[in-house]
């Protein structure tokens, strides 16, 4: 494939993609807030707990294959299938073991509800387990309008599910079979678009994969080690308090990863095949990868600081007061936020320039690091110490990740870093701006007036201080929007040079 047309593949991907992201959080949102507002704390707090274990269990069922079917410079198909084969025979042995262990599980939690929940919620392996090697084929091959479409539809669905049985009174069991719904249609559009299942094939035995052996392991180690770091507040919370404060920290912690997490899954499905593509070629990989985390940057610090500056005016007014004590969890993980959106795309980056080692040695320090100051934060002050921790290490980590990937890709850590700086002083000028409204404002004016005057005035402090001192981060901003906006020769240039 030549440049060019790497080129407009790369961004007609980033145009699906984003594209897609974006409806799907249209259609979420609204249905969110409202299944919150149906629903209570410890429902989440139920669901959280199921999900870590399930979520723990599935990086075992996905041995990094997929990722070295992308990665791989020659793929035959016999290679395909056996990586089908193994990923669904270790997903069929994990769901059994689910269902042997979820009353052992229920009862390390305190809580009964769980046996049930985790067994009924551990069906999605199957559904992921078939679709995993025509997700990763689509991926390959670029064929991004696919695998929007299919995350589309899978969460139209699953929000159609949740919302109708959270009116129901269903509780709890409206989010798990909302979450096994998208599971479900997502993976039957995916196989659909792919053409057919990739029906698994041992006749060679296990040799066609060999290859991917080496690659893989560092992958599915990295990706322990990261679920490990991400998961262990939630872990630790599960043993020290009660399943409603749970679910409020989660709650508050999922609304504030989610801008990051979306944008984040929408870029590494682009950029990593893309990024693949150019490790041969240092100094257009050191370009494209520099270009995407200054304008990951410029996304994070205001959407996620935007939505710590807002925090309290936006629980009482769109949640509710009884998600009140998700306050400080949305504020503190909001403000992590971007470190840690910076600290994935590294990751990212070290996966496709072909050093996967690089994160798994980020991660083992951040695997140390993180359930010390957890652990500290929620003994000192529950849900509010363990968000409070996060802020404390993430930039920690964040800077060993930094120095660690620029060894691995040639670049100077002071570059690096410098794409960070004209995002973060507007995120430091936004959080003063709003606290200071705040302070003049919030005994004269009622909650939901004062969230629209905070967004307003946080918004416009931000650009405001980012076009006055870094006007050409919001230039190539702009230039890159018009590239994938416009789906011609002229967006060829769009993603390498700005």
């Amino acid at each position: 494939m030549s440049d060019d047309q790497l080129k407009l593949r790369a961004l007609s991907g980033v145009r699906w993609t984003v594209s897609a992201r974006a409806i799907v959080q249209l259609i979420t949102w609204p249905v969110t807030i409202v299944v919150m507002r149906l629903l209570h704390p410890h429902d989440y707090g139920v669901v959280a707990m199921s999900t870590i274990v399930i979520g723990f269990v599935a990086l075992f069922g996905e041995p990094g294959l997929a990722a070295g079917l992308v990665q791989t410079q020659v793929l035959r198909e016999d290679t395909s299938r056996v990586a089908s084969g193994v990923i669904l025979l270790l997903n069929l042995a994990l769901l059994t073991a689910l269902m042997l262990a979820a009353p052992a599980i229920a009862t390390w939690y305190g809580e009964p509800q769980l046996t049930l929940v985790i067994r009924v919620a551990s069906l999605s392996l199957l559904s992921t387990a078939i679709a995993t090697v025509p997700q990763a084929l689509l991926q390959r091959n670029l064929r991004f309008r696919e695998l929007a479409l299919a995350l589309i539809a899978g969460n139209l669905a699953g929000c159609l599910a949740t919302v109708t049985l959270a009116f129901l009174d269903f509780g709890v069991w409206a989010l798990v079979i909302g979450s096994l719904v998208i599971s479900f249609v997502t993976s039957v559009v995916i196989i659909y678009y792919h053409g057919a299942v990739v029906w698994p094939d041992f006749s060679r035995g296990l040799a066609p994969v060999r290859h991917l052996v080496h690659f893989s392991a560092h992958v599915v180690g990295s990706r322990i080690l990261w679920y490990w770091s991400f998961s262990l507040d939630l872990i630790i919370l599960g043993r020290l308090v009660p399943a409603s404060a749970v679910g409020s920290y989660s709650v508050g912690s999922n609304l504030a990863a989610i801008p990051g997490d979306k944008v984040m899954d929408a870029l590494n499905r682009v950029s990593f095949p893309t990024l693949s593509r150019m490790r041969t070629d240092p100094v257009r990989f050191n370009s494209t990868a520099e270009r995407l985390l200054r304008l990951l940057a410029l996304f994070g610090f205001s959407i996620a600081w935007g939505i710590a500056a807002v925090a309290p005016e936006f629980v009482h007014v769109v949640l509710s007061d009884k998600w009140r004590l998700a306050v400080i969890p949305l504020v503190m993980v909001s403000i992590a936020a971007p470190i840690r959106m910076l600290w994935a795309f590294h990751n990212t980056v070290n996966v496709a320039v072909g050093f996967p080692a690089v994160s798994t040695r980020v991660l083992t320090v951040s695997g140390v690091l993180l359930p010390i100051g957890i652990l500290v934060g929620a003994r000192a002050d529950g849900i509010n110490g363990a968000a409070i921790s996060l802020v404390v290490v993430y930039p920690i980590v964040f800077l060993v990740s930094t120095f660690l990937n620029c060894r691995a890709t040639g670049r100077a850590v002071r570059d690096s870093l410098r794409q960070l700086l004209v995002p973060f002083a507007g995120g430091i000028c936004m959080l003063s701006a709003v606290s200071v409204t705040r302070a003049l404002l919030s005994a004269r004016l009622p909650s939901s007036a004062l969230l629209c005057i905070e967004t307003l005035i946080g918004a416009t402090v931000f650009l405001g201080v980012v076009r006055l001192i870094g006007p050409a981060v919001l230039a190539d901003a702009r230039a890159l929007l018009r590239d994938l906006l416009r789906p011609d020769d002229r967006a060829a240039a769009g993603l390498v040079n700005p």
